[in-house]
């Protein structure tokens, strides 16, 4: 019997990560500082790998399951380092609370190298599964968010799981690799019946439309710090994993297919996102359905793998999905630990009134009719419970900000602009170039729309920098986790001082 030779190098970033969620689950009090050191170190080894030649370990032949090039390495050091700061701003929490995210980040690590459908689903689902729990904040508004995102959850992963069946039966295999040859001479309905559904399985995890409800309403009523890892971390699982797909898989036997589906899915993402946006109120909803609109970024240049000229240089296309996706997600990150730093989180307020030998008051619980009682009136009870929706408050919250919190607010600020594409915040500058510079050459209508996109963003981005920098008010808080605030600052600083960091190991080859 011929046993498979497994690389342990190619490795050592996911068992690292699985000893960090080890530890976590047995440590104690000491669960965060084994958590956050066992994936800093998983980051620092994965940057260690991609310094040499690629790896590759558990084959079939020719083709491998896991791939340790430098762009896997580079997702899996950046899967790790997210789940550090949502960490580093999550507060004290229970072991378990350690636990799950570790698993989930050794799920995004796993994902980073995925080459067959089998891994890539398994990985995409261990992302996942523990957020599940993670969303799900005592109260009502948490039961909610957590069951809205475990149906639209269990609906996507179906709907892929059945995608990938389908390629399976037209292809004979579920190698990554097998497919770009398989699909070649397989049934055109078959096969084009399997990329769509896979496609639009995996868009859910990127909250692309039509899977795109569920992102307002979770991260809206999630912890802002689960927020935080939602809007950062579980997106790039959902873009590595469309990027992986298209590229290794269906743009040689099913280009045609998948770049059909990745234009509509695109095109619906960005309308959506973009309108969402323009009408909310909140800061974090305003942050969900403008990432709506950014996931249609992150598809526009796969979309050109269904022309001519796309499919001659296909590998720029995905590089710059990539690209424009780990852009995105620093810039989104920066922006949730700002706002989770400046916000008072209900737990921490529960947890200082019990120290204090207090009995906390939840204010979501409070009543007209408990008001009529106090005889305070009933329309500003009613206000008050309806401003404790989610933990982001809104928009006109954040005014004066700039003046009372300038360390969350500067970063803050920097991330709103470099989502809108403006400078001094070249990130989204840059991000923005290279998928119009794909687009411009391929496929000039998706381009127009991109930048028609980009420039309706500016509705609802400008008015957000323009209440946290000139806007009159109090802010709530001094801020929070100064330390976690400077280190995705300075990431943010240094991919706009030197983009080539995030250029380099966002290209990707065969």
């Amino acid at each position: 019997m011929r046993v498979q030779a497994i690389d342990h190098v190619a490795l050592l970033p996911l068992y690292l990560a699985a000893g960090a969620a080890v530890l976590a689950l047995f440590t104690g009090r000491l669960a965060k500082a084994c958590m956050m050191i066992g994936l800093g170190t998983a980051a620092l080894a994965a940057l260690w790998v991609a310094a040499g030649p690629g790896r590759y370990t558990f084959a079939v032949g020719e083709w491998h399951s896991y791939v340790a090039d430098e762009a896997a390495m580079g997702a899996a050091a950046l899967f790790a380092g997210l789940s550090v700061l949502v960490a580093a701003v999550s507060g004290r929490q229970p072991g378990e609370y350690w636990f799950l995210l570790a698993i989930s980040a050794a799920g995004g690590i796993t994902l980073a190298g995925s080459r067959d459908l089998i891994t890539l689903i398994v990985a995409l689902e261990t992302l996942t599964v523990p957020l599940y729990i993670l969303v799900a904040k005592p109260g009502r508004d948490g039961a909610e968010a957590g069951v809205t995102f475990l149906i639209a959850s269990i609906a996507s992963s179906a709907t892929a799981l059945m995608g990938a069946a389908f390629l399976y039966a037209a292809a004979g295999t579920v190698h990554l690799e097998g497919l770009a040859t398989g699909l070649d001479g397989a049934d055109p309905g078959l096969a084009a019946a399997g990329a769509a559904l896979l496609l639009t399985g995996l868009a859910f995890k990127l909250a692309a439309a039509p899977l795109h409800a569920w992102a307002p309403l979770v991260l809206e009523r999630a912890p802002l710090p689960i927020a935080t890892y939602l809007a950062s971390s579980s997106k790039l699982g959902g873009a590595v994993a469309i990027v992986w797909v298209v590229y290794f898989g269906l743009e040689a036997g099913a280009g045609t297919s998948a770049g059909i589906v990745m234009a509509a899915l695109s095109v619906a993402s960005i309308v959506i996102g973009n309108l969402g946006a323009l009408v909310q109120r909140r800061t974090v909803p305003l942050l969900a359905w403008s990432g709506v609109a950014h996931a249609g970024y992150v598809l526009a240049p796969l979309a050109v793998v269904a022309t001519a000229a796309g499919r001659a240089d296909a590998s720029t296309a995905a590089s710059a999905a990539l690209t424009y996706a780990v852009f995105f997600i620093l810039l989104e990150a920066g922006a949730f630990a700002a706002l989770t730093a400046v916000r008072t989180v209900g737990g921490d307020a529960a947890r200082s009134a019990e120290l204090a030998g207090q009995q906390p008051v939840a204010a979501d619980r409070r009543t007209p009719r408990a008001g009529l009682k106090t005889g305070a009136s009933q329309g500003s009870d009613l206000k008050a419970g309806a401003g404790n929706v989610g933990e982001g408050g809104s928009i006109a919250e954040l005014a004066g900000l700039w003046r009372s919190a300038p360390l969350p607010a500067s970063l803050f600020l920097f991330a709103v602009i470099g989502l809108a594409g403006l400078p001094p915040a070249l990130a989204g500058t840059f991000a923005k170039v290279a998928v119009l510079e794909v687009l411009a050459s391929s496929a000039v209508w998706l381009a127009v729309i991109v930048a028609a996109g980009a420039v309706l963003g500016l509705a609802y981005y400008l008015p957000l920098a323009r209440t946290v920098l000139l806007g009159r008010g109090r802010a709530t808080s001094k801020g929070r986790f100064a330390i976690a605030l400077v280190a995705i600052g300075l990431a943010l600083l240094a991919v706009t001082l030197a983009p080539q960091l995030v250029l380099d190991f966002t290209t990707i080859s065969r």
